[in-house]
């Protein structure tokens, strides 16, 4: 193994998907030393630089709030005055937050009402409206609606801030058997965007491995961005195939490495990998992107002995 790489299991698991000389200071290229009796996590309290990967995911975390404390007042108000209170979602300024608002949707899939973009919608039955990837999202709303009072879906929408489409997280709750929903858009990739990556990459690699991993590989293609990434694991072999930035890991065992709660990610990713569904496991690593602690989420899925899975970040509409 080349003494860049030459260190504790753990330290393996935290550098997985990035280069070991942006991590804790070790390997030659960080002025710092290869003994793995010396490598240490950094610390996640410590303070690190502010970077736009770092902002943008505050930022959602900050929206995502906004949108819950949007549908408290919402909810608060019905309860107040009763059904007729969702017709001041579409006029009172309260029930608005500059580019998030409160819209209503009737248990048979009728817009009641909206302060914003769907307002156009405000009387019309939506059950059978789909956004440009072919989502009924009105009607996976109210089918989440039918077992549970509260739920959110994912789709493409409006987005006010830029406008033009985008992936937009819905919240809803179930009151006086009235649907009350606000969303927003989250400005990095979402899980239904890992799925869907994951599943052009599975295809890629189905119809011609060798061809898919170089497409991997490359920096300019689809596979490779700052929020998701593809990666590849043996499944046969218990070993890495690719991981971006990080072409030293090829071929290294799975069941050595770790992310930092020592959690044996990948082995478990490779014992549980079947080629019929899309599976998800989440771990913990230190991101030299945002220079902290983060929570992941993998997506992944068997094509023959191997496994290929999408990293991408866990977003607060995404914890439990």
């Amino acid at each position: 193994m080349s003494p860049r790489f030459r260190v504790a299991a753990t330290t393996l698991g935290l550098c997985l998907l990035f280069p070991l000389g942006v991590w804790a200071g070790t390997g030659p290229d960080a002025g710092g030393t290869d003994s793995a009796s010396t490598a240490t996590a950094p610390s996640a309290t410590s303070t690190a630089p502010r970077t736009a990967a770092n902002t943008v995911l505050d930022a959602a975390a900050e929206t995502e709030q906004r949108v819950h404390r949007l549908l408290d007042r919402a909810e608060q108000h019905i309860r107040e005055h009763g059904l007729a209170g969702v017709n001041d979602f579409s006029s009172d300024p309260q029930f608005v937050d500059n580019e998030l608002y409160v819209f209503s949707l009737s248990r048979s899939g009728y817009i009641l009402s909206s302060g914003g973009w769907s307002s156009t919608l405000v009387g019309q039955r939506v059950v059978d409206l789909t956004d440009d990837q072919g989502r009924p999202f009105f009607e996976q709303m109210l089918r989440q609606a039918s077992t549970s009072d509260r739920g959110s879906v994912e789709y493409l929408w409006f987005n006010p801030v830029h406008g033009g489409k985008a992936p937009k997280i819905t919240y809803f709750r179930l009151v006086d058997d009235v649907l009350i929903a606000s969303g927003y858009a989250p400005e990095v990739a979402t899980e239904e965007e890992a799925k869907a990556l994951l599943e052009r990459a599975v295809s890629e690699y189905f119809n011609d491995p060798v061809s898919a991993l170089r497409k991997f590989r490359n920096r300019h293609t689809e596979y490779r961005n700052p929020d998701q990434y593809v990666f590849v694991l043996n499944k046969a072999k218990r070993t890495v195939v690719w991981a971006p930035n990080n072409r030293e890991l090829n071929g290294q065992p799975l069941d050595d490495v770790s992310d930092i709660k020592s959690k044996h990610f990948l082995a478990e990713m490779a014992d549980s990998a079947n080629r019929n569904t899309i599976q998800s496991i989440d771990y913990w690593w230190f991101s030299p992107v945002t220079n902290k602690v983060e929570q992941r989420r993998a997506f992944y899925q068997q094509v023959g002995d191997d496994v290929i899975a999408v990293s991408t970040f866990v977003l607060p509409a995404s914890l439990p």
